[in-house]
């Protein structure tokens, strides 16, 4: 017994992360220091433009005009739910340059220690989730990419059933996409700089290409624009009907970001100076959003143009194809290269904006064992898991569940929000969010803020019935106010949970509102001195084993 007991102990040391972990703390975790924000105005440019052009936003336009909308008032809507994405972007990722922490952390101070787990579990499984689904994107360009070298890697006999939901030459792809993303899992984020420039050119470039050259040879912007009812078979919305037609596909563009909405201190973090990430914020996402947009839209009204034989091309790896199927052989080679730019655009938004970001998250739920990289490796391993090919080929509801699951977190925004800006006015005590003792501001009942989930009980509820009925539509009927409520899921139930949480604190105020701590605990706002023959400056610096005692103690908590 004694035995078996020292073997697990020393099991459990093995798989512990380098450094000085705790249950609460690692070097991921904790505030960074100088040496690991690198990020700089023009890296937060790049970044949004390697991630924001993607196949996901290229095809944004498809649901609205499939509701009836013209291309006119599709833009519109994209136009409007893009002013209010990039303002709650910037709101969101203020606190993360300013104290270097992730969003893991930040939300310590309205749940408390352990009521921030909640918050996590949630990122967490969408991370998982959408992991798998850009993952799958990203295999369906690789597809795409061999398919012009080898065009008959198209006709690959196929092994599978009709149940499987994909091809082999589709597993192929995907499983060739899923490994050529563990090596970016392994780099750290600080490390990102390089390759977000790299893919940002390629793929603005591959973009107008595409646009120009659909453009071009159509000759107008096709018949999307001048007969958009023949298309769809849609007649013009009026009065009413239009305007919640509106209202929903604004809800719907912004609750397609609320998760990325949440997690923007997990990258603000790494700007050289707070205030860096806004640059990228307000120039490269709205740029990107609505620019991706309306070339989605006026290059797939072409292709319908010149293409009347095949169907709405939305997906840009359907239109590579339709290209190399219709085109003389050497348009093989444009094809090749416009899949490789936007490739490397899905690697972009697979690994940082799903591995990184739910790395990001289970480094914080278990800092001990998990760091960003082994927590990436995680939500890449579970994003196959999900079978991602059953969920895009397939007619079922867990696209329109992942899809409307802002309803669940707009709340936590609101929240978050309301606590950093209203209530404690950007003030927190840094050494207290990583101290899990009654003597910390942030540790509440045990570790729980219990003002925080009642907040968010009574953010989501009002959206619950219409949400349900569109999972469900078959078993599940609501009167249409209980739907229009869900089209306004978001703002309505960020401003219900603001609300909620600032009544809640005014009538049992919590500890430590607007107090910070006296010193530079984690030697997070200048460099930390070292002797320059110190073996931590030969093998890279630990700061978290320069805090103060009270914090390296917690190894042991």
């Amino acid at each position: 017994m004694a035995c078996d007991n020292i073997t697990t102990k020393s099991t459990m040391h093995f798989l512990q992360v380098p450094g000085h972990a705790t249950p609460y703390t690692n070097s991921d975790v904790i505030p960074l220091p100088p040496s690991r924000r690198t990020w700089s105005k023009k890296v937060f440019v790049f970044f949004w433009f390697a991630t924001a052009i993607n196949i996901a936003e290229w095809s944004g336009a498809s649901a609205s005009l499939a509701l009836g909308l013209t291309v006119q008032q599709a833009i519109i809507v994209n136009l409007t739910s893009t002013i209010i994405i990039t303002a709650a972007l910037v709101i969101s990722g203020y606190g993360g340059g300013q104290w270097h922490v992730p969003f893991a952390v930040i939300n310590r101070a309205p749940w408390g220690l352990r009521g921030s787990w909640f918050p996590l579990l949630n990122r967490v499984l969408l991370s998982c989730c959408w992991y798998g689904v850009q993952g799958w994107f990203g295999g369906q360009m690789t597809k795409v990419m061999i398919g012009a070298i080898w065009p008959s890697f198209y006709d690959m006999p196929n092994t599978f059933g009709p149940d499987a939901a994909m091809e082999t030459n589709d597993l192929v792809a995907f499983v060739i996409f899923w490994l050529a993303c563990l090596p970016l899992l392994l780099l750290k984020p600080e490390s990102y700089r390089i390759p977000a420039i790299i893919s940002a050119v390629l793929v603005l470039i591959a973009a107008l290409a595409v646009f120009l050259w659909a453009f071009v040879k159509q000759g107008n912007g096709g018949p999307l624009f001048s007969n958009p009812e023949a298309v769809y078979g849609i007649g013009n919305l009026q009065g009413s009907q239009l305007a919640w037609v509106m209202v929903r596909c604004i809800n719907s563009g912004i609750g397609g970001w609320a998760g990325g909405i949440l997690y923007q201190s997990d990258f603000s973090r790494y700007a050289v100076h707070p205030g860096d990430q806004v640059y990228g914020q307000i120039f490269s996402i709205p740029l990107c959003l609505l620019g991706s947009n309306i070339l989605g839209i006026v290059t797939t009204s072409c292709a319908r143009g010149f293409y009347p034989n095949e169907p709405l091309l939305w997906k840009l790896y359907d239109l590579l194809q339709a290209i190399q199927r219709n085109e003389a052989p050497a348009a093989r080679a444009a094809v090749f290269f416009a899949a490789f730019a936007f490739f490397l655009s899905q690697l972009s938004v697979t690994v940082v904006a799903c591995g990184v970001v739910g790395g990001m998250d289970l480094a914080a739920l278990c800092p001990r064992y998990i760091d960003i990289r082994r927590g990436s490796l995680i939500i890449a391993i579970i994003g196959i898991c999900i079978n991602p090919w059953k969920i895009m080929n397939t007619a079922n509801s867990f696209i329109s569940a992942i899809s409307g699951y802002a309803v669940f977190l707009g709340p936590l925004t609101g929240i978050m929000f309301a606590d950093y800006y209203l209530l404690r006015h950007r003030r927190i005590k840094l050494s207290h969010l990583f101290l899990p003792q009654i003597g910390s501001d942030y540790w509440f009942w045990h570790g729980l803020n219990w003002r925080a989930p009642i907040t968010w009980v009574l953010g989501v509820w009002a959206s619950l019935p219409g949400f349900c009925a569109s999972v469900t539509p078959a078993s599940v009927i609501v009167s249409d106010t209980w739907v229009h409520v869900y089209y306004l899921s978001w703002p309505l139930s960020v401003c219900i949970s603001a609300l909620v949480w600032m009544i809640l604190n005014t009538i049992s105020p919590a500890p430590g509102i607007g107090e910070v701590d006296d010193d530079d605990v984690f030697g997070t706002f200048e460099e930390l001195q070292k002797p320059k023959d110190s073996k931590e400056e030969k093998e890279g610096p630990d700061h978290l084993s320069d805090s103060p005692t009270y914090i390296t103690s917690l190894e042991h908590a």
